[in-house]
């Protein structure tokens, strides 16, 4: 395994940023690069830091010291999707469809569906549905 450099002072700062849980923008201000970029040229030049193999394991390492693991964040999604709610006046048990659908929406762009900007009939599918569910569902 090849011996990984050690993170120049923006590049740790951009970590600390990112732990903090700042916008790639933001995280970018924060460690003292350009201030003056574009949006677009600020998020690319972010990733493409944030790529760099000792900067990647230095985020993964900051962000399992906190307990921030893939796995623990992708847990609400999955309970999101199973959400129930309980009528405060009769006590029934039922699907909370608006939490579900936040939660399937999450899922979706987690999984890359309905990114490209063209493709707006999957980006609006939960707004969609949100909008149509009082034709299909008495709560």
């Amino acid at each position: 395994m090849p011996k990984t450099k050690g993170l120049t002072v923006k590049e740790t700062k951009l970590v600390q940023a990112k732990v903090k849980g700042l916008t790639h923008k933001q995280a970018y201000k924060e460690a003292g690069y350009s201030s003056n970029s574009s949006e677009a040229t600020v998020v690319a030049n972010t990733d493409k830091t944030l790529k760099k193999p000792h900067v990647k394991e230095a985020l993964d390492k900051a962000l399992k010291k906190h307990g921030i693991t893939l796995d623990t964040a992708i847990a609400p999604i999955g309970k999101a999707l199973t959400a129930m709610k309980q009528n405060e006046f009769t006590g029934e048990i039922t699907e909370n469809i608006a939490t579900q659908l936040k939660g399937s929406d999450r899922a979706l762009k987690l999984m890359g569906v309905g990114q490209d900007k063209g493709d707006t009939n999957i980006q609006n599918f939960g707004q969609m549905i949100l909008e149509q569910k009082d034709k299909y569902i008495d709560d």
